[in-house]
């Protein structure tokens, strides 16, 4: 799994033939993440493969992590020396 791209507030998760956006937010000095996409066609089996892919709790754990380091290296969130993100 790797990051391929990112902008101030999502970054994107390319894992095998996967490609996923991570958004990622500070609320109340607390990390906030999320899948960019949650409307899946079933009709598309890409779409299929994703949403099995999204659904899986180590892709979540291990993408969100990735997007959340990503973001800090490039600067455009922090974490404080209280564990608070800004």
């Amino acid at each position: 799994m790797k990051a391929i791209k990112y902008e101030k507030d999502a970054v994107l998760i390319k894992d095998g033939d996967i490609e996923a956006w991570v958004d990622v937010w500070v609320q109340d000095d607390d990390i906030r993440t999320e899948w960019n996409k949650y409307i899946f066609f079933t009709w598309d089996s890409k779409d299929v493969a994703q949403s099995a892919w999204q659904d899986n709790c180590d892709n979540f754990m291990e993408a969100t992590s990735l997007a959340i380091e990503v973001l800090q290296r490039q600067g455009f969130i922090s974490q404080g020396d209280d564990g608070n993100y800004s």
